[in-house]
């Protein structure tokens, strides 16, 4: 991985650094993630509910040339003591060989089989921190925070009163110019997460709160890794704020955990709280078939479907 020095602008204390400088570099070491083709590993759900702990293993599989999750959606423990027919209706349906369909529909509603959803998630997920390079903006870590100031700050070019282009002998008082903004970017100080001192960023949407999910960023001073974030929602449809932890594998950087920070609702159910881990994660060889298993759209745990930042 592209392990960046620290620039000048970026040393001394949080008054004299640049936060959309910041953000920069730590997107640009997003994009330079390499991760294995093929992997698999372990997600794990844990709940509480009414006080009571509930734990959930699956095991995943991910394509990170195609982007396809596989996963299988029999949890460890649903392995080790099967539901209850009479409160679950599950139906395990073989069509050919590495090719299986599920359903599983919760009949009980005191008891749900899968607490969040089967997951269907990636740990190599950004939470829209990766990027494209800078396009017709030159090279180098200028261009790049050039891009970053247009995407989030000013992505819009300046619109200006067009009174003298139309009419040459109308006197020009004043030039008005607006700016379209998706976020503010500002630098709350600097902070320890995982014993590493970092940037703690701030990022407020100046509209679609609900698309534009990145609140808070912890980038590492020497690294600009990210360490930490906070998003408005997560998953598909969640709107409470979740925290999510990172960490280093062979170089790279994946999620270690994602933490509700709020009462997660799932259908009848509230969980006091929620985290999603990620375990086990290796480099597998790829398969010789796909592994291809159905889950119904309303029994998954899924991120948005993109990763780009704009869409966010």
């Amino acid at each position: 991985m592209l392990l960046l020095a620290a620039a000048p602008a970026l040393v001394g204390t949080a008054a004299s650094a640049d936060p959309y400088q910041i953000f920069a570099r730590a997107r640009q070491v997003w994009t330079a993630q390499r991760y294995p083709e093929y992997m698999t590993y372990t997600v794990a759900v844990d709940v509480v509910e009414r006080g009571v702990e509930k734990t959930r293993h699956y095991h995943l599989a991910f394509d990170s040339v195609s982007g396809r999750i596989a996963v299988n959606p029999v949890s460890d423990e649903e392995v080790a003591a099967p539901a209850d027919p009479t409160g679950v209706n599950f139906h395990l349906q073989p069509k050919r060989a590495f090719h299986t369909v599920y359903d599983k529909r919760v009949g009980n509603p005191g008891e749900a089989v899968d607490y969040l959803g089967v997951p269907m998630i990636a740990p190599t997920y950004s939470f829209g921190m990766a990027g494209s390079a800078p396009e017709n903006e030159g090279s180098g870590n200028d261009a790049l925070v050039a891009q970053i100031r247009k995407e989030f700050n000013d992505p819009a070019p300046p619109v200006k009163a067009q009174a003298a282009v139309t009419d040459p002998h109308v006197r020009t008082i004043a030039s008005v110019t607006s700016y379209v903004r998706r976020y503010t970017i500002t630098l709350a100080g600097i902070e320890s997460v995982q014993g590493t001192d970092c940037y703690h960023l701030l990022l407020q949407p100046t509209r679609d709160p609900q698309k534009l999910r990145l609140r808070e960023v912890w980038v590492d001073m020497q690294t600009f890794e990210t360490r930490q974030l906070v998003s408005a929602g997560n998953f598909t449809g969640s709107r409470v704020p979740w925290r999510i932890t990172f960490g280093d594998l062979d170089g790279e950087q994946y999620i270690t955990s994602e933490t509700a920070l709020a009462t997660v609702g799932v259908g009848d159910h509230r969980y006091e709280r929620a985290t999603v881990s990620f375990e086990a994660i290796s480099q597998a060889p790829r398969p010789t078939r796909p592994l291809n298993f159905f889950v119904t759209k309303e029994a998954m745990l899924a991120e948005p479907d993109t990763d780009a930042p704009a869409k966010q």
